[in-house]
């Protein structure tokens, strides 16, 4: 058996450049009295000798491991791969890697993320879609490390927390609203699990959209599902035997797929039988035929922004806000669009659904979420 190879160390990387180790160390931690000359010597000499930095021996001198902790309910799902995408590129820029965890919508898994990335030692925690109440994840996390949680549901209180919110009662209106203005009457909801505080939010834009235009809908227009495109599919099939809607607003694009190849199953064509609109904004949204209407969560600047947020609180410089909300729009395509208007037709359209509003809806509701405001159609 060949010796095993000895590791190199500070030691050797002080050899080869002709300095101290002290000298070593002060570049490795990036402290500013060192000659320019001086700090090239060393990274040269960290260069040629092959040297790495012991990470775990350094976060014991700076209190620091330069790791995030996230964690997700599914990392299967499209939506989640671009969040994270943004939140990993945020974090790099400053340094910070980040240890990813998938909790499979399972609360004691998550419960044991937890532990796990708090005995690593991460410098802080991005959790998304926790369900955990809100008490007892901040006396598990504590109130000195950095914590974001994205849709929580509920208001941080500790002052270390940042919660994260997406403006789902406002996209559930708009999607509603929109498919009220192409003519539908009859339309349905395939909702997500209801344990869910983004459910209940969109399933409340959606009832809140309805009610504005005098519809109540009944019990069998609403079907909670799997957010997944199999538990669109099965919902779907089950809705339209007993409902008979001529549209869905689902929950997810996920669902709104599979409520695309029910209705393919079914013999329907969509738009003209059935018209169908999701949320998200997935990538594959746009290039299903036809095309899904959507409501699009920026979901790439999402992830961004949780990294900012928790940046943000480690550098501790300025005051962080407890709440964010992020906006959404709407995008309409052609599995919810009869007809292509004009930016002005469409315009025309929904004015004159929103003067069928009664005074006190319109007042009530369309105050926080103007229909006005609902984006043309995209080329």
């Amino acid at each position: 058996m060949s010796p095993r190879k000895r590791s190199v160390t500070m030691t050797d990387v002080a050899a080869y450049a002709g300095v101290s180790m002290k000298t070593v160390s002060n570049v490795i931690n990036g402290w500013p009295y060192v000659t320019d000359e001086t700090r090239q010597k060393v990274l040269d000499a960290i260069s040629a000798v092959g040297y790495r930095p012991n990470r775990m021996a350094r976060s014991l001198v700076t209190g620091e491991t330069r790791t995030i902790g996230v964690v997700v309910p599914d990392v299967s799902n499209l939506f989640f791969g671009a969040v994270i995408r943004g939140c990993e590129d945020r974090l790099y820029e400053h340094g910070y890697s980040i240890f990813l965890c998938n909790t499979s919508e399972d609360v004691e898994r998550e419960r044991y993320y937890l532990d796990q990335l708090l005995s690593r030692g991460v410098d802080g925690l991005i959790l998304w879609g926790t369900r955990i109440c809100c008490s007892e994840l901040e006396e598990i996390v504590g109130h000195t490390l950095p914590l974001i949680t994205v849709e929580l549901g509920e208001e941080p209180t500790g002052s270390n927390h940042t919660c994260i919110n997406v403006d789902d009662q406002g996209g559930a209106f708009a999607a509603t609203t929109h498919l009220l203005a192409e003519g539908y009457r009859r339309i349905a909801h395939l909702a997500g699990p209801m344990d869910r505080v983004t459910s209940e939010r969109r399933l409340l834009g959606y009832t809140q959209a309805l009610a504005a235009a005098g519809v109540t809908p009944p019990g069998d227009w609403i079907i909670s599902d799997r957010p997944s495109v199999q538990g669109g599919f099965h919902a779907a099939q089950r809705l339209i035997e007993e409902a008979q809607p001529d549209a869905i607003f689902c929950y997810n694009d996920l669902m709104a797929l599979g409520v695309l190849l029910a209705a393919r199953h079914l013999g329907l064509q969509v738009p003209e039988d059935l018209a169908v609109a999701g949320f998200d904004d997935i990538e594959t949204a746009s290039m299903v035929e036809p095309p899904l209407t959507t409501v699009r969560i920026p979901q790439y600047k999402l992830g961004r922004l949780t990294g900012e947020v928790l940046l943000a609180r480690l550098q501790g410089d300025e005051p962080v806000e407890k709440s964010i909300l992020v906006p959404v729009d709407l995008q309409i395509r052609g599995s919810s669009s009869r007809r292509l208007l004009t930016e002005e037709q469409r315009q025309t359209t929904l004015e004159r659904l929103v003067a069928s509003f009664s005074a006190e809806a319109r007042q009530s509701l369309l105050s926080d979420h103007p229909v006005a405001d609902t984006p043309a159609q995209e080329e």
